[in-house]
This record gives C-alpha cells, sequence and structure tokens, in this order.
C-alpha cells in the first residue's frame, strides 16, 4: 500500500508523511540544522557536458543511445572479423591449418627438434620396415633411431608408418580410435625427422586406407571437397611430412603420367611396398623382380642392382643373378591378435631392419647390412 501524504500544518507548503508533526524542512528549521547536504549534487554528462537526470547516470540521453549504437557496431565489425578470420579461402596448405591447429589446442611452444645435419662420408641408407603405430615396439624404433641417426645420410620408411586400423573393414579385436593412433603416428614420424637428415617416406597398403574408404563411401564431389579442405590429399600421412622440414613421400612419374607413391628409386636401388606375399620363402621377392623386369618400360624404371621389400614382414637376402641382391626388410611391429588364431597361414614375422651404402649411386652390395632383433634379446 502506498503511503499517504498530507499538508505540512506548519508552513502550508510542502508535502509531509501522513502521521507526522511536519515536513523535513520544518524539522531541520525547528533544530537549526544546515540543510546544505541534503541538496543534489549536479551531474554533468561525461561526453556533452549537458546536466544528466539520475543519481548514477554518467551520460546523458542522447550521448547513451549515440554511445550504444557505437558499440553494437564495433561489436559487429569484431564477430565479422573473427567470422573472416575462420573462414579463409582457401586453407591451401597443411602449414597453415597446424598452424591453427595448435593455437586450438593451446599449445605453448614447439618441441620440434629439427633435422640433424648430414653426417659425413658415403651415402649410407637405412631402411626403416613397416611399423605399424600404435601397434609398433617402441623400443625397436627408438634403438633403430639411436643405431642408424649418427652415420645415415638419409632414411626411406618403406610404407605402412600407421595401421589404420579404425578404418580397416576386417573383424576388429580391440578399439583403437583414430586420434589415439594418429598421435602414435605423429610422434613416430617426428622421431624420424629429429633422428635422420633426410626422411623419404613410401606410402603403404595401411596407409591408404583412409583415401580408399573415402573414396568408396563419397560422391566424386564430396571427394573433391574434402580434397579442398585437405590442400590436396586424402591420405593424412601426406598431410603430415608436410609438417617436418627434411621429410617427404615418395613420388614416381610414369612415361604416362601416372603418379605413383608406393615405391621410390635411389640409384640402382628399388624400394616398395606391393601387396604381395607368399608362405614359401623368396617367392614374393622373385615375383617382384620378374614384375620389375617386365614392368621397366610401362613404368619408366631402370635395371635395379639392389631391390627391397616391405610388407611381407620378413627379413631375408637372396643374392639373386649375376649381380642382383633380393631384400625382405622385417618389421618393427608387434604380434597381432588376427597372427595368433587358428587359421594356420604365414610365417611368424621377423623384427628387424636392414642398411646399405651407395657411391654416386651404386650400391656396394656387400655393405648391406641388418638387425634382427628377435635373435639379439
Amino acid at each position: 500500500m502506498a503511503t499517504k501524504s498530507v499538508l505540512c500544518p506548519v508552513c502550508k507548503k510542502h508535502q509531509m508523511t501522513a502521521g507526522c508533526q511536519r515536513c523535513r524542512q520544518c524539522y531541520y528549521d525547528r533544530r537549526g540544522d544546515n540543510l546544505a547536504h541534503l541538496a543534489a549534487i549536479p551531474r554533468q554528462c561525461e561526453d556533452c557536458g549537458e546536466p544528466v537526470s539520475g543519481r548514477k547516470s554518467k551520460r546523458c540521453r542522447t550521448c547513451f543511445a549515440k554511445r550504444r549504437a557505437d558499440t553494437a557496431k564495433a561489436t559487429i565489425a569484431r564477430h565479422d572479423a573473427q567470422r573472416d578470420e575462420n573462414l579463409r579461402e582457401p586453407l591451401a596448405d597443411f602449414e597453415e591449418a597446424w598452424t591453427r591447429w595448435e593455437q586450438a589446442i593451446g599449445k605453448m611452444r614447439d618441441r620440434y627438434a629439427g633435422p640433424p645435419k648430414r653426417p659425413p662420408g658415403r651415402e649410407h641408407i637405412t631402411v626403416v620396415p613397416d611399423i605399424h603405430a600404435p601397434f609398433h615396439v617402441e623400443e625397436y624404433v627408438a634403438e633403430l633411431c639411436a643405431r642408424e641417426g649418427p652415420i645415415a645420410t638419409k632414411a626411406i620408411a618403406i610404407g605402412d608408418i600407421s595401421d589404420a586400423y579404425a578404418f580397416s573393414v576386417f573383424t576388429k579385436y580391440e578399439r583403437v580410435s583414430f586420434s589415439e593412433e594418429w598421435a602414435s603416428v605423429h610422434a613416430v614420424v617426428q622421431a624420424l625427422s629429429e633422428s635422420f637428415h633426410e626422411v623419404e617416406i613410401v606410402v603403404g597398403n595401411h596407409d591408404a586406407r583412409l583415401e580408399k574408404r573415402v573414396r568408396e563411401r563419397l560422391t566424386e564431389d564430396q571427394v573433391d571437397a574434402v580434397r579442398y579442405m585437405t590442400g590436396g590429399t586424402l591420405c593424412p600421412l601426406t598431410a603430415l611430412a608436410k609438417a617436418f622440414p627434411n621429410v617427404t613421400i615418395a613420388r614416381h612419374d610414369t612415361p604416362d603420367g601416372h603418379k605413383i607413391n608406393w615405391f621410390t628409386t635411389v640409384g640402382d636401388a628399388w624400394l616398395g611396398h606391393p601387396s604381395t606375399f607368399s608362405s614359401v620363402p623368396g617367392n614374393a621377392l622373385r615375383k617382384l623382380e620378374n614384375w620389375l623386369l617386365d614392368n621397366e618400360g610401362p613404368m619408366g624404371m631402370d635395371r635395379y642392382r639392389l631391390v627391397v621389400l616391405g610388407h611381407t614382414h620378413q627379413l631375408s637376402c637372396f643374392p639373386w643373378r649375376s649381380d642382383t641382391m633380393l631384400l625382405e626388410c622385417g618389421c618393427l611391429c608387434a604380434q597381432q591378435f588376427y597372427q595368433t588364431s587358428d587359421r594356420l597361414g604365414g610365417r611368424p614375422q621377423k623384427r628387424g631392419f636392414v642398411w646399405f651404402e651407395q657411391d654416386d649411386g651404386v650400391t656396394d652390395l656387400n655393405s648391406v647390412g641388418w638387425h634382427w632383433f628377435d635373435v639379439a634379446k
């Protein structure tokens, strides 16, 4: 209920609350007190200097409305600038996407140490076999880097650095997310980059799993859209390699213009990851050597004195013909569960790696060597 006001019976001028004997003015006059402290303090607008209403007001109504409009315009402009930065076209290269990703996850500093200097002496080439991260044996990878890094002029990862288990169409025996797997792959590639002066990566059948799934399940326009967003590649390993200055992806151009990334050549040595296997020792190597001879012309290849085969997870050396050597280069991965099933077949994998040396592109076949981890325990 509102308080009732009545006219002061003393001054007959001011209103007072009902029940009081006199108004506030008459009350202080009777006491003889100074009423200056009760006077309203004049306030001025901070912008134009005009009087303002209200005890806590800082601006007049006109300046307040103008300031609100200016603030709204500034907010809209800021949001537009942020949108333009986030949707800049195009994200043309991996370096830009990588920088923005690190900003998004709050990475405070780059722990990448960079590639080492080139060791002196003749060409010493280390073949990094199938790793299948995250199912690799970390101490074997670490020992390979420690042994070969200081003396190797180049490392060639011969395929299947990643397992791409998340994209497998085969029966899965455990749950491994792509994010977990890729963190492991990133760590492996960074370790190789920091250990070897130069690293070349051959794309294996496991590395290509994502591209196969994308092409199988998306339309051509959707595939083009994905390639546009990733800088032109459907292979995450190819995109990752661009983050390191000394890491490249294998590439062989055929006479008809096809680009091949599942094998590479260095001098008179051929190294690749064809999808071939045999339970008979040496059969896969002989099949590969025959294929190389048959396809020299169509594939634009030379005659090679050293042939190194990945994919089989075997470790073998076959002197062949009059001056040719055929190698299987082993692997660095742990035994998989499917390899323990009751379906008999294949041979136990051999964990190890190989190396060789060259002078002006000519392989010294007597320099070929290997390290077999399984028998070094």
